[in-house]
């Protein structure tokens, strides 16, 4: 027998051992990396126009300076740049900020400009489109049949999205959590997992009486990321200084090992960001969260 290959046989058959050795370390099973934790901002807490591009950059490159490392914005703020997504992608990425994602309403949604909405968000280096939605009752009490038709209006879209390299992730408001979580989890339940993600607004889910820690607990591998906010009263305010914290949430996420983005949201809809609070939020989301 070939002696080279009786030695290439004898070490493949050892592999299984090797690994099993270099695992050990000092008499201790090495443990697998946690899943990584990242820290975004939406671009709300910025005084941003649709079509000013060049404005987004300038706050993206804030972002980075404060120590955030993704971004997510409204689709009007990238729309303008889709006749020219390769310069855009460049100057996206040349500020170090991960594009996370576009957000726009499932009444956005329109079969005539949605596919070729999906193709210029990953063109630009986005990894989900953030899909929010009305909730089913105030009350969070609704008719199953209900919970059932919109899941599948989001599986349909998810799957467009998948198709196009992209995640959907499902963005609650404050009427998904009422009633003890009861539209997020039924969606959660009903939706197709390969198509459908959720980004968690916390903030929201605190408004609504819901607990958001809850959703983590049992649903974390479903969950893109986490809108981070919190509120004194009706007023919005830093992290730290509202009604709320988050300290159940960063248990919960250390409990189920998650690994995704933490946002604070400044801002959005109707509501002005406060580009000030940045800065006292990233300090908050460093003590809280440990990242």
């Amino acid at each position: 027998m070939n002696p080279a290959l009786l030695s290439r046989r004898k070490f493949i058959t050892a592999i299984p051992a090797l690994i099993t050795t270099a695992a050990v370390w000092r008499g201790r099973p090495l443990q697998a990396a946690a899943p990584q934790v990242r820290v975004g901002c939406q671009a709300n807490g910025f005084p941003l126009k649709a079509g000013e591009f060049p404005a987004l950059i300038t706050a993206l490159q804030k972002m980075h300076e404060l120590g955030y490392t993704g971004f997510e914005c409204n689709i009007r703020f990238v729309e303008g740049e889709f006749a020219r997504v390769e310069e855009a992608r460049k100057r996206i990425e040349d500020t170090g900020v991960a594009f996370i994602g576009s957000h726009l309403g499932m009444s956005q949604v329109k079969p005539d400009v949605f596919p070729r909405w999906l193709e210029k968000v990953a063109a630009l280096g986005g990894n989900a489109i953030v899909m929010s939605g009305n909730g089913l009752a105030a009350n969070g009490i609704f008719p199953r049949g209900a919970a059932l038709k919109k899941a599948e209006e989001l599986d349909a879209l998810g799957r467009q999205c998948r198709q196009a390299g992209l995640r959907l992730s499902y963005h609650n408001h404050n009427p998904e959590f009422a009633n003890h979580n009861a539209e997020i989890e039924a969606l959660a339940e009903a939706t197709d997992a390969k198509a459908v993600d959720f980004l968690m607004d916390a903030g929201h889910a605190r408004l609504g009486g819901g607990d958001p820690a809850a959703f983590m607990r049992k649903f974390s591998g479903r969950i893109l990321g986490c809108h981070l906010k919190t509120y004194q009263g009706p007023m919005q305010v830093p992290l730290g200084q509202g009604d709320w914290e988050f300290d159940d949430l960063a248990a919960a996420i250390k409990s189920t090992r998650w690994g995704g983005w933490l946002i604070t949201e400044e801002g959005g809809g109707p509501k002005p960001g406060n580009t000030a609070a940045l800065a006292p939020d990233r300090a908050y989301i460093r003590k809280v969260f440990g990242v």
